[in-house]
């Protein structure tokens, strides 16, 4: 049988973010962009806002996965509160770009995100949303070699597709806490075959992704101090994985400057500090330090954003806090 090199063989089977199934990338500044995640955050905030972002994973791995992804939302058909009976929400809508690249293979997707945002008191606000879009999955024949370029099998191979591509999401905020369920690669499809044994091929089905998170917000320092910390948990879910839980906690300076660690379960500890100027620019930056397997012979994996936020003095949306943000 004329095999593919096994370098990718294995890393078509391990699609980046968990090793043993997960199929999407891996995030560790999500805390801050968890638009990323949900697309029921789309247009929560008073004010346009754009992410751009970059990953670098396993440092001193060949070919390891790199993650591009810019982002961006913003509310409309805004609704000042009202204290009566009838309560009127307002609409959010957005994008996302993400290009995900592991050695020969690379996953490029893009969607579109609505959500609806109903106010419920002056502090708590509650969302649904959801998105459509596309998933280009591609192998780049150029970067394998074989025993036998003549093998027929070679021809089984799908070395580029597209796909449909869904989310919903629900997301409660207030001023203290913020709870959010998300499911992410709902259409179950075929993304690509790959010869593994004489005569067989593998065939590697999408599975749909769960995601569920809280976090709450803690005032500290002295009164009418700017000071607050926020300690949250991220719990992860996709078939036949039985789960990952993600622990992070972020001590944070009014809108200025902010930093923290993170625990995600059998892989790594991080630390993450950003800061930013003038509410309208931040930037964040994250280390992971690998405690798996495969940490001795990793320098670890960077990961950076860039925001940028566009205040439009007429809009007026309820958003108690955007701590998440």
């Amino acid at each position: 049988m004329n095999k593919l090199l096994t370098i990718s063989i294995l890393i078509l089977g391990l699609l980046p973010l968990e090793l043993s199934a997960q199929q999407r990338p891996q995030y560790t500044q999500y805390a801050t962009n968890q638009f990323l995640l949900n697309p029921a955050i789309a247009g929560s905030q008073n004010m346009d806002e754009i992410k751009i972002g970059g990953r670098v994973q396993w440092i001193g791995f060949e070919d390891a996965p790199q993650t591009v992804f810019a982002t961006y939302h913003a509310p409309f058909k805004k609704m000042p509160f009202q204290n009566t009976m009838n309560q009127r929400g307002h609409h959010g809508f957005g994008a996302i770009l993400i290009k995900d690249i592991t050695g020969p293979i690379s996953q490029t997707s893009a969607h579109l995100n609505y959500a609806y945002h109903h106010p419920f008191t002056s502090n708590l606000s509650a969302s649904v949303g959801a998105s459509l879009g596309i998933l280009q999955h591609t192998i780049d024949m150029d970067q394998l070699s074989f025993q036998n370029s003549n093998d027929v099998i070679i021809d089984r191979i799908l070395p580029n597709r597209f796909i449909p591509d869904g989310s919903i999401g629900i997301w409660v905020y207030s001023d203290k806490f913020y709870f959010g369920a998300s499911i992410t690669q709902m259409i179950s499809n075929t993304t690509m075959f790959l010869p593994t044994g004489e005569r067989e091929v593998e065939v590697f089905d999408l599975e749909a992704h769960y995601f569920a998170n809280i976090g709450y917000k803690f005032d500290i320092g002295q009164e009418n101090s700017d000071w607050f910390l926020v300690p949250s948990v991220l719990f992860k879910s996709v078939r036949p994985s039985s789960g990952h839980v993600d622990f992070n906690i972020r001590a944070q300076k009014a809108d200025n400057f902010w930093f923290g660690g993170s625990f995600r379960q059998d892989d790594s500890f991080s630390g993450l500090v950003g800061f930013s100027a003038m509410q309208d620019f931040a930037f964040t930056y994250s280390y992971d330090f690998i405690i798996s397997d495969i940490g001795p012979y990793s320098g670890g994996s960077h990961e950076l954003t860039m925001t940028f936020k566009f205040k439009k003095k007429q809009r007026k949306v309820i958003c108690p806090d955007s701590f998440w943000l």
